[in-house]
């Protein structure tokens, strides 16, 4: 059941009650609907996408499908909400690619589609953060950061040091390390960085020499890795309200020794995000009690997330997996939305795909794929996934939403974006 907004415009994500109470405010404009098959159909009405209250969103489609170019059309959005809700909303997107500081350039490669469209192009503003030991090589190649980021070391945990260099707690390494972690927060506590770390692993008596320097030598990689410091960024700055923060961990990709690195972001900096907001959510229940406005310093947050499957996977242990199956399950009474990206719902974990209230899948192939989203299939769907995408056309850009908030299934083309895709493929051409 949809409610007429009047030219021709619908909204996914939004109960009727909030639909009938807010009408389009604080809604994206995602795509327009295909009214017909082919390979350029027909497109009707306007399709929104709420941003005003919590969703797990997953979007899905094989390689080169449209995945990230979907959610730079979100960040977009976000970005372009009047300052009232605007202020309300922080978006933190986790980059593993480093695609998206081209939000902050004009589309001038799309200038006739996004008139088309009735659109412009548009830089969007974004805030793009990189891990503080790699600002050097982009300020030196000119790629537009605004700043660094880091982690505080005395926030990660005994089994986050674990994860972050590949051990396990029956490895000599592993008891080790978990020992001086314990120890040395007991002794200074939240402030202490990993030169204090590697004077207490030395100074250690119960470790014989090899597994002290190989600790060592761990400790003095992950140093030079200019991500943990004693202080690190704060969780406020980075979820300020109004603001659109893209933190880039593609330097983080594949690089030996570093494999879990960018779980280790991930899992520090949604924790840290689950945590405050828990304790901002009842200051703002408090005052709707007494009769104020629902308001608070922190904002609802939203997490996006490229390649999620790294991040949650089914067949394996992930430190960050905990954390975002948190936010999945009970991160809408705080106030946590989480949009997953990924081109391998297969090998997803399963919770993130049957707790997704909003559901974009792009063209997909791969049979495991399908079956993997095919646990999502409601009684409005009215054939199997395979068909659908059957009948989508090949080209880039068109995707089929379900939507659980209205019980409404949609084949959509995506509209253009305002800002330069840095997704597109490379190519040996230089023109």
């Amino acid at each position: 059941m949809t409610i007429d907004l009047g030219e021709k415009k619908a909204v996914i994500g939004r109960s009727l009650h909030d639909l009938e109470k807010h009408r389009e405010k604080g809604t994206a404009y995602i795509g327009k609907v295909v009214m017909s098959s082919g390979e350029n159909p027909v497109l009707g009405r306007k399709i929104l996408m709420d941003l005003a209250k919590p969703h797990v969103v997953l979007i899905c489609g094989k390689r080169g499908g449209g995945k990230s170019y979907t959610m730079a059309v979100l960040l977009e959005e976000f970005a372009r909400q009047p300052l009232h809700i605007k202020k309300r909303i922080s978006v933190i997107a986790i980059d593993t690619v480093g695609i998206f500081w081209t939000l902050k350039i004009p589309n001038k490669e799309q200038k006739a589609e996004l008139f088309n469209w009735d659109l412009t192009p548009d830089k969007t503003d974004v805030r793009v953060l990189v891990p503080k030991g790699k600002l050097p090589f982009y300020k030196e190649k000119k790629i537009p950061v605004d700043g660094a980021f880091t982690l505080k070391v005395s926030e990660l945990e005994s089994e986050e040091w674990l994860a972050l260099f590949n051990l396990t707690w029956k490895e000599p390494e592993g008891v080790l390390l978990s020992r001086i972690i314990s120890s040395v927060k007991e002794k200074l506590g939240t402030l202490f960085d990993i030169p204090k770390i590697i004077s207490a692993v030395q100074s250690d008596k119960d470790a014989d020499k090899k597994t002290k320097d190989a600790v060592v030598g761990r400790l003095k990689v992950a140093k030079s890795w200019g991500l943990f410091e004693k202080e690190g960024t704060k969780i406020k700055d980075l979820a300020e309200p109004g603001k659109i923060t893209i933190i880039d961990v593609s330097a983080y990709r594949q690089a030996i020794g570093m494999e879990g690195t960018r779980e280790i972001i991930v899992a520090l900096i949604g924790k840290r995000l689950f945590e405050e907001r828990m304790l901002y959510r009842k200051e703002e229940e408090m005052k709707l009690i007494e009769g104020e406005k629902k308001e608070s310093d922190m904002p609802i947050v939203w997490m996006l997330i490229d390649e999620a499957h790294m991040f949650m996977p089914k067949d394996r242990s992930s430190i960050a997996l905990k954390v975002l199956l948190e936010w999945v399950r009970v991160g809408r009474q705080p106030g946590l939305s989480l949009v997953l990206a990924t081109q391998r719902p297969d090998k997803l974990h399963p919770d993130s795909i049957s707790q997704c209230d909003l559901f974009i899948s792009h063209r997909m192939t791969s049979q495991p794929d399908i079956e993997a989203v095919s646990a999502l299939r409601p009684s409005y769907m009215h054939q199997n996934f395979d068909k659908y995408y059957q009948e989508m056309p090949k080209s880039k850009g068109f995707a089929l939403i379900l939507d659980d908030n209205t019980e409404n299934l949609w084949m959509v083309k995506i509209r253009p974006r305002f800002s330069w895709d840095g997704g597109v493929t490379a190519s040996a051409f230089t023109d």
